[in-house]
């Protein structure tokens, strides 16, 4: 399945040949290669993410994927966007093509690092499959989860919704649904977080948050209706 926009963009695929791992070299291991890339097509390029524990995100085409790497080949699993192939040069670029490979002008992928993954975003996203919060207010405190699995769902089983959460930077977003939306800023190092409602008064209705816990990767992808 072909993504991002209708552009030409083959001034991607002209750059200088990177160097790849010779067969008696170490090759790069998986968790060298977590963090933000941008993936590039015929048609442009948009951002991806090589989450830990074989997790992969992409806030433009969301959907349960998983990645792994294979003898120096990372191959993703994108669900309804398709499947891949890129081998891994040493500065973590990365030259592929969709599964299966053809001669078609669209069949080509390029993968460039971007960065790694911030200590704020590692905060929420844990070992892979994101973590537990002792999120507060003033009425009190009860436990969320920010599931790092395709769409970023949000869990709360005393409020339950279908919600979501995304990062820019530090600052954390939550669409709660019907129980509205919430920004808070992450701090990395010491695993809380602080904030309130989207365009409220924080001084008055305030949210906090505390780390409890890194949620276990049990395999398993969850299926989800609203998607």
């Amino acid at each position: 399945s072909d993504l991002g926009s209708s552009s030409t963009c083959s001034q991607l695929r002209s750059s200088a040949s990177p160097r790849f791992w010779a067969p008696e070299e170490v090759m790069a291991r998986a968790s060298d290669l977590i963090g933000w890339y941008d993936l590039a097509w015929k048609g442009g390029s948009f951002e991806i993410c090589l989450r830990p524990a074989g997790y992969f995100f992409c806030p433009k085409f969301q959907a349960q994927a998983r990645w792994e790497l294979d003898d120096g080949i990372v191959k993703i699993d994108w669900a309804k966007f398709g499947k891949y192939e890129l081998k891994v040069a040493e500065d973590k670029s990365m030259e592929g093509h969709a599964v299966p490979k053809t001669d078609d002008e669209g069949n080509w992928r390029k993968a460039t690092f971007k960065r790694p993954l911030s200590a704020e975003e590692i905060a929420i996203i844990g070992d892979g499959a994101g973590s537990e919060w002792d999120f507060a207010w003033s009425g009190g405190s009860f436990p969320v989860q920010f599931k790092a699995d395709g769409y970023n769902h949000f869990k709360c089983e005393d409020f339950p919704a279908h919600a979501h959460w995304s990062m820019d930077g530090a600052k954390l977003k939550i669409n709660w649904g019907e129980y509205g939306n919430y920004e808070l800023t992450v701090d990395g190092a010491e695993k809380t977080m602080a904030g309130g409602p989207i365009g409220g008064n924080w001084d008055e209705d305030w949210r906090k948050a505390k780390w409890i816990r890194n949620l276990l990767d049990n395999k398993v992808v969850e299926a989800c209706e609203h998607h």
